[in-house]
């Protein structure tokens, strides 16, 4: 485990006097301060990505503790070791880099699956439209809830699953809690306030988008500085033969999940989400940071005949973390590479 330790800098900008800054944590990963939000009107802030921060991390992104198995992760991966030591191995698990699977549009590195009846999608024209978040930086501008909250992922990277271990739990320490926890983590350390919506909707799996819209709605009401709802999910994609898909892109030498941002629309019997081009637009601009941020992260953005809960928002989008088989670690470190470029996207609003 990295210990923590102070670090004093000096920070330089035209037309003011030198001043000192502390460098601070991105959850509790060493970050250096000129990656923070602007303090006054002359200093900028920097690209986090553009940093390096330990030279024994490739890339030097982040201070190694940024790619290191969480403690509490590590604690139920011994345990799964030991747990399933001896059970049967009933598929496989394939990875497979799905960054441009199923693209059916493509401009400038931004790729898009259109599942929609009746939309062409114009991604130059959604690049350019306005995003409609006003952020105040006082007051929670971001909530994240888990409308399948119980989903899971695997806990150990062996390249095939076995059915003693359930694709769902009500422990928040291994189901999509876990995943909301991280980004949460980093968007506060980057100066965002945020609320984690930590209720279980899925208990039973039918009518989970009612319970949802029902209290993010209370939520939003009780809150009006929110302007970003973010649905956090991971998605399950299965072959003929029972194989699972693991989506997975090495990013500093370390597997991330790939992610994939689903964004919705009026279409066919779909009715009543007016707001639906300025989600679009959202979504359109986010993808295209996280590929600018890390290329080969992002699934193509999903544009599809459907609401989930995303016209409560002009700023709503459902977020696809991995698959059921990407490891909890694997979909953690996404999570976090969620988090810092979302934080940096919120900058201009």
């Amino acid at each position: 485990m990295i210990i923590p330790f102070l670090l004093i800098v000096f920070v330089f900008s035209t037309g003011v006097e030198k001043s000192f800054e502390k460098m601070f944590y991105v959850g509790s990963f060493l970050v250096n301060p000129q990656l923070t939000k602007k303090t006054d009107d002359s200093v900028k802030t920097e690209n986090i990505n553009e940093y390096a921060m330990s030279e024994n991390v490739v890339d030097n992104k982040f201070d190694t503790s940024f790619y290191a198995i969480p403690d509490d992760v590590l604690s139920l991966m011994k345990k799964a070791e030991k747990k399933y030591a001896s059970a049967e191995k009933d598929g496989k698990i394939i990875e497979k880099d799905c960054s441009t699977h199923n693209a059916t549009s493509e401009y400038n590195g931004i790729y898009v699956r259109n599942t929609t009846l009746e939309h062409d999608i114009d991604i130059p024209k959604y690049l350019k439209g306005k995003v409609y978040a006003d952020i105040d930086e006082g007051e929670p501008s971001v909530l994240i809830y888990h409308t399948h909250t119980t989903e899971t992922y695997e806990l150990l990277d062996k390249g095939f699953y076995t059915n003693e271990r359930s694709s769902r739990s009500e422990d928040s320490k291994e189901n999509m809690v876990r995943i909301g926890e991280e980004i949460c983590k980093v968007l506060e350390s980057l100066g965002y306030k945020t609320i984690h919506d930590k209720t279980i909707y899925d208990k039973e799996y039918s009518g989970s988008y009612d319970r949802s819209f029902e209290n993010v709605r209370k939520i939003l009401l009780e809150n009006p500085s929110i302007q970003i709802v973010l649905d956090v999910h991971r998605d399950a994609i299965y072959q003929k033969d029972g194989s699972k898909i693991k989506p997975v892109s090495e990013i500093s030498g370390k597997k991330a999940a790939q992610i994939t941002i689903v964004s919705g629309c009026e279409d066919g019997n779909v009715v009543d989400f007016p707001n639906w081009e300025k989600n679009l637009a959202f979504a359109v601009q986010l993808q295209n940071k996280m590929k600018n941020d890390n290329p080969t992260l992002m699934r193509p953005l999903l544009f599809c005949s459907r609401r989930y809960n995303m016209h409560l928002t002009s700023c709503s989008l459902v977020v696809e973390i991995g698959t059921d088989a990407n490891t909890l670690d694997e979909a953690i470190y996404s999570a976090r590479l969620f988090g810092v470029s979302l934080s940096e996207f919120l900058e201009d609003y």
